[in-house]
């Protein structure tokens, strides 16, 4: 909850920056990694944003995938434990994180 608390602080405020009196959507982008399960998210949004200039708003939640590029051959994937995590190409363990770990505001529509 303490997620969507601050998701709906963040947005509140950027949207009163822009002094917005409403807020028709907010879209977010969640990581896989960060363990918040967008149905969840989906369930305490409005109770999170009642009374607050986002009620009523609609939550669009895109999900991302955890993505790693290979150290060995640069190789771009999905770990899976299928295939113990290891790159797909070269069968090497060495990788950077390039995304799943986002949990960010995209978008922010408002009612002018």
């Amino acid at each position: 909850m303490s997620y969507i608390l601050r998701l709906a602080n963040m947005a509140a405020d950027t949207a009163k920056a822009n002094n917005a009196n409403k807020v028709e959507s907010v879209s977010i982008q969640v990581g896989e990694m960060t363990g918040l399960i967008p149905e969840y998210l989906e369930r305490y949004y409005p109770k999170a944003v009642d009374g607050t200039i986002l009620e009523g708003s609609k939550l669009e939640i895109e999900y991302l995938p955890v993505l790693v590029k290979c150290k060995t051959c640069g190789c771009n994937y999905h770990p899976d434990k299928t295939n113990e995590y290891l790159c797909p190409s070269c069968h090497n363990a060495g990788s950077d994180l390039l995304q799943g770990r986002e949990f960010l505001i995209k978008n922010i529509v408002i009612d002018d």
